[in-house]
């Protein structure tokens, strides 16, 4: 009876036993499965971040072009305008503006 005993406590403790090691390698080869996973992440994230680096970049001198075309543009008008309202006296004193050559056409120019 003791000897029953005895392989029925042992064959429980190599059960558990065997249940423990099966456990702790099934959770061995997840984490070694993880850690692959999270390097190829990882090394997926470092190219994006290039990519979105220089995507930010070409965006960025693309849109310096662009301001600069537009602070071009914006002084020819500034310009424009100023050479117009020199030739109608518009924003002079009183004086200049009536000896401006275009006064005669501000003068008969309709009001707005």
């Amino acid at each position: 009876m003791d000897v029953t005993v005895a392989a029925q406590v042992l064959t429980m403790v190599l059960a558990a036993v065997a249940i423990v090691w099966h456990q702790q390698r099934s959770i061995d080869k997840l984490r070694a499965e993880m850690r692959d996973e999270i390097g190829g992440l990882r090394d997926e994230i470092g190219g994006l971040r290039a990519e979105m680096r220089d995507e930010i970049g070409g965006l960025r001198a693309e849109m310096h072009a662009e301001f600069a075309s537009l602070r071009a543009e914006v002084a020819s008008n500034g310009q424009r305008l100023a050479r117009i309202e020199g030739y109608l006296g518009i924003g002079m004193p009183p004086e200049a503006a009536a000896v401006a050559a275009g006064a005669a056409l501000a003068e008969s120019a309709p009001a707005q």
